[in-house]
């Protein structure tokens, strides 16, 4: 399957079950303690920054975009599902939204102080992630953080049916290691990392990972800006 051709299933899928998980999941109510942590630290940090514009990558129906605008952050969101985003609009229309996707954000160069993909990453083979991260660590601006969560493990998985729908998509699932590797990579440090075990309704261990770029730039990027 090519590149275009598996984002288009993944479109797909979510554009048919847009609907039903808005109603399934409402807002921010179903993430974990642990979760919610490292989401206020995620706006926590963003905030103290000098900019706090930030973009909720693969934002879904806009449940989280709105719980970080709730924090303090001035947030946009995008996903690849334009229903998902029309759902989004519906629901929040004080928030901004749009359809794009992880490897080709709609921001400027060093635009925004953060980048939260939650569980964004999912559907994204190993070999997308460095054109990801390289995107991520390019709309951010020097000292802005990126938060990803993710589901733990090794290799994939197929999914026939989600949110009372029969649907055909790859979900990917990576270890800590594995993503922090990825990050490091792409110019990132990772300063926070948590990790749980699977929720009631969880088939998974979870992970959340707080990355930063640095404020100084590299002694390769500031030779590429020369």
């Amino acid at each position: 399957m090519s590149a275009d051709d598996r984002l288009a299933t993944v479109r797909s899928g979510y554009d048919t079950v847009a609907e039903s998980y808005a109603r399934l999941l409402p807002d921010a109510g179903f993430e974990a303690p642990a979760d919610r942590g490292m989401i206020e630290a995620f706006a926590a940090y963003v905030n103290a920054g000098n900019i706090r514009s930030a973009v909720d990558a693969g934002c879904g129906s806009g449940r989280m975009t709105w719980l970080l605008s709730s924090l303090g952050l001035d947030i946009s969101g995008i996903d690849l599902s334009a229903g998902m985003i029309a759902v989004a609009r519906r629901t929040y229309p004080e928030l901004s939204f749009e359809v794009a996707e992880l490897s080709d954000l709609p921001y400027a160069d060093r635009q925004l102080g953060g980048v939260f993909a939650w569980y964004s990453i999912i559907h994204s083979r190993p070999k997308d992630l460095p054109r990801i991260f390289a995107e991520f660590f390019r709309v951010l601006a020097p000292g802005g953080y990126a938060m990803l969560g993710f589901q733990v493990g090794e290799g994939r998985r197929h999914l026939s049916r989600a949110y009372g729908h029969d649907v055909s998509m790859e979900a990917h699932l990576f270890t800590p290691e594995v993503i922090t590797d990825y990050l490091t990579v792409a110019g990132f440090d990772v300063i926070a990392q948590m990790t749980r075990r699977p929720g009631a309704l969880e088939k998974a261990p979870q992970a959340v990972l707080l990355a930063h770029r640095p404020a100084m730039a590299t002694a390769l990027e500031a030779a590429m800006e020369a």
